[in-house]
């Protein structure tokens, strides 16, 4: 299927955890035009789903290892920023509207499709056996999700909006599954997790480039509209991220806040969903 417009993308420096999840809330509540956002981290990031609890994590290691750590708009569960590329992808609700479901699935095959152009063949049949109980993302594949022999290579979750729908997307490069396992109390048992259902792709191909990766995942995405155009923000978006930044500029470990909950100094109300 193809989708009318064209497809703009954008390629952010090294932000910070807070202005990066700014952003993608202004993509998802003010955009006007379908646009696919590559960005990265000033520094490793800890994101956790929009609705996910702190209890199962391991607060005190995480600050021994200098981890950020922030709450997306989306939802899902915790994620480790570093070593991967991450996108955001957000499509305007059309005349037509579109389940989260068929949504999940476009993007995951254009996902398996870019996957593909680099020579790594993703599951035909989705074989891997989720762990429900985790709180690491990368211990967790559901169907519309990517497997390469039963073990997950890329997390996506989505939010909708009224303006349309945005998705959140890490696809790990390498992965340090010690690392992440230390994020949470129960160390081990996420370790175990992790080495039996989640990869790295320079697992798989040593040789893969972040540069290569982006490259095909354009040129797919694109496939879906008229054309693709290497743009920049627009004032009303920067505007709208600046806004927002005030919500995403806590830690949620700071305590057990939401966001959009009362904050001191007055929090703006998100209007995403998780």
């Amino acid at each position: 299927m193809r989708f009318q417009g064209i497809l703009r993308v954008l390629q952010d420096p090294p932000l910070s955890g807070h202005e990066n999840m700014a952003r993608d809330a202004a993509l998802l509540e003010v955009a006007e035009v379908p646009t696919l956002r590559f960005f990265l981290w000033e520094r490793p990031t800890l994101s956790l789903g929009r609705h996910q609890g702190v209890e199962d994590l391991d607060i005190s290691c995480i600050a021994a290892m200098g981890l950020a750590v922030v709450r997306r708009p989306t939802g899902g569960r915790a994620i480790l920023h570093e070593g991967e590329v991450t996108f955001s992808f957000f499509l305007p609700r059309g005349e037509r509207g579109y389940s989260h479901r068929f949504l999940y699935e476009l993007v995951r095959r254009v996902l398996i499709a870019s996957f593909e152009d680099a020579n790594i063949h993703p599951d035909e049949v989705f074989s891997s056996q989720p762990f429900l109980a985790s709180p690491a993302c990368f211990a967790l594949s559901l169907p519309h999700e990517i497997t390469v022999s039963g073990k997950k290579v890329a997390g996506v979750a989505q939010a909708r909006g009224q303006r349309g729908n945005l998705f959140e997307g890490s696809i790990p490069l390498t992965l340090d599954r010690w690392r992440f396992a230390r994020c949470f109390r129960e160390k081990e048992k996420v370790y175990a997790e992790l080495l039996e259902g989640a990869l790295g792709l320079c697992e798989i191909r040593g040789d893969l480039s972040r540069e290569s990766l982006v490259a095909r995942m354009v040129g797919r995405f694109g496939e879906l509209f008229e054309g693709v155009s290497w743009g920049s923000w627009n004032e009303r978006e920067l505007e709208r991220a600046e806004e927002l930044f005030r919500e995403y500029a806590f830690s949620p470990i700071a305590g057990e806040e939401k966001i959009g909950a009362p904050q001191e100094g007055g929090l703006a109300k998100n209007r995403g969903s998780g």
